[in-house]
């Protein structure tokens, strides 16, 4: 009895704390904030930028001040939108990270180079890049630019695990002035550094590299595993496998249009198909002359990219105007609906939508409204 009285005694709280009116005094405000930012981004605001790998226009961001999020454009949390494009005869430099990446071709032709594998694209294609994929684009003619509308999900740098390794530069990056430059036993440059500490690695073997780690990843499977741990490294090396077996490109032109209880959508990703991607999901959808899609809401976030035609969202009872080449944003858990303002020519966008609040069990999904 004593016993049970000092153990009660000692639950006792010596310290009277706010903790949860503090979470949810803090929610209120997030809430407050990502109400006040926009949900469309106009084409023409937002500027190309030159990096070491490639000139974008960055809607959000990935780098590592974006990860505080009261500087992102946009409401998202999970999701980085950019835009490439890649000159008449172009590349970009080549490099490969944690993240998956997704690409929509919106512009011109051309080729991946995925982990020594060629991959053709053209416009309307999609493009998969998996996890730790040595990849880089090439634009194949030699009078078209193409544009490449793609996003790269932020969870490695939210978790500060994030790790980007370059193979080489974009033809057209300058090096700052002043800087160090770092070469092999071969002549090389394989980085340069600048005074104050920002420097910049490059790996022109990180292909061989990369396929080094594969046959480490496959040499170490076992016919008939015996235990848990010999599972375990056939799990790696069948991810390997199945990385390399499943689409990278996914053409367009071939997959149909289906007429949905949302409208009429083209399914270009989903978790129904064959891909390398495990976060996203990714559709075409056309809304008629002055017709409307369903409405629904989701517990994961959402992107469109206006491919023609003008409209309006209407998100959680407010208004959103958009116009071809704007990107909306469909923050989590909004109720959602879009509109054609044409009275005489369809609308169509692409969406690419994430999986990650899903694969964290909260895949919460409620259709309200057929569409029109």
């Amino acid at each position: 009895m004593e016993k049970q009285i000092e153990r009660q005694r000692e639950a006792e709280p010596v310290e009277i704390i706010r903790h949860h009116e503090e979470i949810q005094l803090k929610q209120k405000a997030e809430d407050k904030r990502l109400e006040s930012l926009p949900r469309v981004l106009k084409y023409q605001d937002i500027p190309w930028t030159l990096s070491a790998n490639a000139c974008c226009k960055r809607y959000t961001g990935v780098t590592p001040s974006a990860l505080d999020q009261r500087l992102l454009n946009l409401p998202l949390y999970s999701l980085s939108l950019l835009e490439q494009v890649l000159v008449p005869g172009g590349k970009n430099g080549g490099h490969r990270h944690f993240n998956e990446a997704i690409f929509y071709i919106l512009e011109g032709e051309g080729f991946e180079i995925h982990d020594g594998i060629r991959y053709e694209w053209e416009a309307g294609d999609l493009m998969c890049v998996p996890t730790y994929c040595v990849h880089q684009h090439f634009n194949r003619s030699g009078e078209k630019s193409a544009r490449l509308f793609f996003s790269v999900p932020i969870v490695f740098e939210m978790l500060g695990i994030s790790r980007v390794e370059q193979v080489g530069l974009h033809p057209d990056y300058e090096i700052p002035a002043g800087a160090a430059i770092t070469r092999n036993e071969r002549g090389e440059m394989v980085g340069y550094k600048v005074e104050g500490g920002l420097e910049l690695k490059l790996s022109a073997d990180l292909l061989h590299l990369q396929k080094v780690e594969d046959k480490k990843a496959l040499a170490q499977m076992t016919a008939k595993p015996g235990n848990k741990y010999d599972q375990f490294l056939n799990t790696l090396g069948e991810e390997t496998r199945w990385r390399q077996s499943v689409p990278h490109i996914i053409k367009g032109k071939e997959i149909p249009f289906e007429n949905t209880r949302m409208g009429k959508i083209k399914y270009l990703l989903s978790p129904y198909a064959p891909s390398p991607l495990l976060l996203y999901d990714c559709f075409i959808q056309e809304i008629p002359p002055g017709g409307r899609s369903g409405k629904h809401r989701h517990l994961s976030e959402e992107v469109h990219k206006i491919l023609s035609g003008r409209g309006y969202d209407i998100q959680n009872g407010k208004r959103y105007d958009w116009g071809e080449e704007d990107v909306v944003a469909i923050p989590i858990n909004t109720v959602h609906q879009h509109f054609n303002a044409d009275p005489r020519h369809p609308t169509t966008f692409v969406s690419f939508q994430s999986r990650l609040y899903t694969y964290l069990g909260h895949g919460g999904f409620e259709h309200l409204e057929d569409a029109s």
